[in-house]
């Protein structure tokens, strides 16, 4: 992303031997599972990474699109999906110059998704945008908090508290949309070689309203 951390760093970290954030999906999603499967029929998973997020949607039989800047995470997401039997659409971009869909689908995932204070609101606009009416928006991420337990336990995130989330902040970010949860507090992640040891997390659900 060009207003956030650049394609190269994540070509190279997807590169490496193990996958970076591990293969499974992200806790909050797996905790909702059964809204999502009820609920939602597509979905749309910006900075997909190498796909743990975009393939448990697309198990649960959702159609998917995951979207990421860097085509060594894409080929990887795919190798993924074809291991789990399921199909995605793969989009290669810049989530700050792609097209994004209009009302669209039906759930949003924003996993550890973090872009700088200043580029934020903006790319959280263009996740209410893609939805239905009714659609959902899934956000995990670290809090301010993280710079101390990044420093003491390498377990994860940015370096800058900038791109770090705030409750206050994702909270103005989606007015507008019903605020189904969200929670904020430490638990120790193990989800690869860079999510690992105790972290300040912020999970929330976010729903667009019917326009009726």
């Amino acid at each position: 992303m060009t207003q956030g951390i650049p394609k190269e760093f994540w070509d190279s970290r997807f590169s490496e031997a193990a996958p970076a954030y591990g293969e499974r999906a992200s806790r909050l999603l797996l905790g909702w599972s059964n809204l999502i499967s009820s609920d939602c029929r597509t979905a749309l998973v910006p900075a997909c990474g190498q796909g743990r997020d975009a393939v448990f949607l697309a198990k649960l039989g959702l159609s998917v699109t995951a979207v990421d800047v860097s085509p060594v995470g894409l080929r990887q997401c795919s190798e993924l999906a074809r291991r789990h039997g399921v199909s995605l659409s793969l989009v290669e971009a810049d989530l700050f110059e792609w097209d994004w869909p209009e009302a669209d689908v039906d759930l949003v995932a924003g996993m550890f998704l973090h872009v700088p204070t200043g580029a934020r609101p903006g790319l959280h606009e263009r996740f209410k945008r893609a939805l239905k009416p009714g659609g959902y928006v899934f956000l995990e991420g670290f809090t301010t908090e993280q710079i101390r337990f990044q420093e003491t336990y390498q377990s994860g995130g940015p370096p800058d508290a900038a791109m770090l989330y705030s409750a206050d902040a994702i909270r103005d970010d989606f007015s507008g949309l019903a605020e189904i949860s969200l929670m904020t507090g430490v638990e120790t992640l193990d989800e690869g070689p860079y999510h690992t040891g105790p972290a300040a997390l912020l999970r929330a659900v976010f729903q667009k309203q019917d326009s009726k």
